[in-house]
């Protein structure tokens, strides 16, 4: 579906369940987002997040590393319930930390978003003392917003507009 230097982003599939059940019961990768997952559970989210790609062309993708074909993680385009905001989300294997695959592949996700929907701005979210993933948000270009409600849990907001990120586009080829 996309691509991007070292990542390739595919929507998920029945062979992914076991890489992202590994992930959704990791309690160090989802320290952050929620609850450790059963694998029923993980079938569950696999199915709503690819739910949305017809229909709205957002959803959630694999994150596989071009070179060795491995599933790293996820990342995607959902809409948030509170505010009906696009925002991007990302989660690595801990195997792939600390690699700058999450900064990545959520970029090609912004990317996408910008050009291929023509969205207006992208979001983000995250607890506030989860510091990896506002390090990714700050990385790709999001400022800080506010401290808000969302996923019944007290969270940071991060946006990026089209205009920042084609600006930031243009520093960076210069």
């Amino acid at each position: 579906m996309l691509e991007t230097e070292r990542l390739i982003l595919r929507k998920l599939n029945d062979d992914d369940l076991d890489a992202i059940y590994a992930m959704r019961s990791n309690i160090d990768v989802m320290r952050y987002i929620r609850e450790p997952q059963k694998r029923s559970e993980t079938a569950k989210w696999i199915e709503l997040v690819s739910s949305r790609w017809e229909s709205s062309g957002i959803g959630f993708c694999g994150v596989i590393v071009r070179e060795t074909g491995e599933f790293a993680g996820w990342c995607g385009l959902w809409k948030l319930i509170e505010t009906d905001e696009i925002e991007v989300g990302y989660a690595i294997s801990p195997k792939f930390w600390r690699r700058g695959f999450a900064s990545e592949a959520a970029e090609g996700f912004l990317r996408y978003g910008f050009s291929e929907l023509g969205l207006k701005k992208i979001v983000a979210v995250a607890r506030e003392e989860n510091l990896g993933s506002r390090s990714v948000m700050e990385k790709i270009g999001m400022r800080f917003d506010y401290l808000g409600q969302f996923y019944d849990s007290e969270l940071v907001h991060y946006t990026i507009t089209r205009e920042e990120f084609i600006g930031r586009d243009r520093v960076s080829d210069r």
